[in-house]
């Protein structure tokens, strides 16, 4: 029965975030189970990992305004007034990682994400981190999504690096996360033609975001 439920879940998900085609295919209804496996299994390790970071905690003798100026000070580098190094569309960011992930261009990798400084200015104010239930500090946040995002970013490197590696489509959640001036995009799976020469449709990254008409990476988390 709970096999039953769980390939209905996985179906309807499949159809509603737009992963399968018209009849449905059973590679479409695939892609989408591993996503949800893999969110589920990376949400349940990071929290794990979360509760042994110093400064995990929901509330804090600190105000706001203070941890971002020691967030700031840590990190360095001159403030952030909008994104910067990303693309103009999501397309084009999306085949711009698929190329560079080929050529193991890790200064095109690092560009296309946001970095710490776009992260405290333009972000984490509007996002979930700053206010309950998920409240975290700036610093501890920005641990929890680059964690993830770092290991994820090997993996992807170590598995297509060098490699011929051919972009094909992409799809997203339809439903888009506004968060202030940005706006986000999760769910997103690629379909390539991978070095075996077998088409795929895989989760690898996670989510984009996009401000004054730059699409950057907020993390690239993925199914490795």
């Amino acid at each position: 029965m709970m096999r039953q439920l769980f390939k209905f879940v996985v179906v309807a998900a499949c159809f509603l975030s737009g992963a399968c085609d018209s009849t449905g295919t059973e590679s479409g209804v695939r892609a989408v189970a591993d996503s949800i496996r893999t969110d589920s299994i990376a949400r349940t390790r990071q929290d794990s990992i979360n509760r042994t970071l110093p400064g995990y905690v929901v509330d804090s003798i600190l105000s706001t305004d203070e941890e971002l100026r020691r967030f700031r000070a840590a990190v360095g580098g001159d403030s952030a007034a909008d994104f910067t190094g990303g693309s103009p569309n999501r397309e084009a960011l999306v085949q711009r990682f698929v190329s560079a992930v080929a050529a193991t261009d890790t200064n095109e990798l690092r560009a296309m994400a946001i970095h710490a400084r776009e992260f405290a200015d333009l972000y984490y104010l509007d996002s979930p981190y700053s206010r309950a239930p998920y409240r975290q500090s700036p610093a501890l946040a920005w641990r929890m999504i680059q964690n993830p995002s770092a290991g994820g970013l090997t993996q992807m490197i170590r598995r297509f690096g060098g490699r011929k590696l051919e972009y094909l489509s992409h799809k997203c959640d339809p439903k888009v996360e506004h968060e202030g001036r940005v706006a986000r995009y999760a769910g997103c799976l690629v379909t390539a033609r991978e070095p075996d020469g077998n088409t795929a449709t895989r989760r690898y990254f996670g989510s984009i975001v996009e401000r004054g008409g730059q699409f950057k990476f907020l993390s690239y988390s993925n199914q490795y």
